[in-house]
């Protein structure tokens, strides 16, 4: 049987139409969606992928998304990796297509001082993790969901919900002392309020002309129930930030928040004051921690779940 060579080349702006085209049939979405969100995702600049080519058919395609991760072991971010789709079009799978786009990611990653690859995988993801020893990627934990039973607080004039993001500087956030994502008021911005098809609405700090902190959720249904899941929270005083938060949706008429997190978050440590935090012992959609290393001088630490602050936020 004859072999088809394919070619394997690094994807650029140049190739939105191909590339909307495979991810459209590999995940089952609107070809004009999966275009606004390669646009969204800033190929050539912070997102690194390559493709394996079928003549002027993308077959198949790899991609990491550049992020900082602060180190508590250093005090300073390296950047990492983040892996966030892999994609081979039905008419092509089976074929090794996925380990032959991903070596060359992993390749210019290294060579612009990566430090790692990082991903958040879905059970059928870790899975091939935990089957290919060449893949490279070990796990590191499970993300754990939270049932959040909010209890009653004073509103804060000072607070509101909306679906706009602020337009005033945000007060400076010291780096805590876990494993994190660095997010910082202008990457929280993208991620959320100008993502080209998710809506999320915000719960805003606003300190005269100055923003002392914003909660990034989105209203659910839990059991029938009304309810908010909580993505991301970014402040100098947390508790403070996350009291008025449940005051304002409680207000709202919620009473119920989902969270997900590792058991060190930031986030969840600051809840337990205002909310009953009950750790959920089943998730439909588990998502697992997972790493890389493309350097031998990364701390053991970074290895250990206990040491992770992340949310379901940082999810992509």
């Amino acid at each position: 049987m004859m072999r088809f060579q394919m070619k394997i080349a690094p994807l650029t702006l140049a190739d939105i139409a191909p590339w909307a085209a495979l991810l459209a049939a590999a995940f089952n979405r609107p070809t004009d969606q999966m275009g606004q969100l390669l646009h969204f995702l800033q190929p050539e600049t912070r997102l690194v992928a390559w493709g394996a080519w079928d003549g002027a058919m993308l077959a198949a395609q790899y991609s990491c998304l550049l992020r900082p991760l602060f180190l508590p072991s250093s005090g300073q971010t390296v950047p990492v990796g983040l892996s966030i789709n892999m994609a081979v079009h039905p008419n092509y799978r089976g074929r090794g297509l996925v380990k032959q786009v991903a070596a060359p990611v992993y390749e210019a990653l290294a060579a612009r001082g990566v430090v790692a690859g990082a991903g958040f995988s879905n059970a059928a993801g870790v899975q091939v993790d935990q089957r290919s020893a060449g893949y490279g990627y070990s796990v590191v934990g499970r993300l754990r969901p939270y049932l959040l039973w909010l209890r009653p607080q004073q509103p804060c004039a000072d607070f509101y919900l909306t679906e706009q993001w602020p337009d005033l500087p945000f007060l400076p956030v010291e780096w805590e002392t876990a494993v994190q994502f660095a997010w910082t008021p202008e990457r929280l911005q993208h991620r959320f309020a100008c993502h080209p098809f998710r809506r999320y609405q915000f719960g805003v700090w606003q300190q005269g002309e100055c923003i002392a902190g914003v909660v990034v959720y989105r209203p659910i249904r839990l059991a029938g129930l009304p309810a908010v899941a909580l993505l991301a929270a970014y402040a100098p005083d947390l508790p403070g930030l996350l009291r008025h938060w449940i005051g304002a949706v409680a207000t709202s008429g919620y009473r119920l928040a989902h969270l997900v997190s590792t058991p060190a978050s930031s986030v969840l440590d600051a809840l337990r004051g205002t909310a009953v935090c009950l750790p959920q012992p089943f998730s439909r959609n588990p998502y697992y921690l997972t790493l890389k290393p493309l350097t031998a001088s990364l701390p053991q630490s970074i290895f250990c779940f206990e040491n992770w602050s992340c949310l379901g936020g940082d999810v992509l």
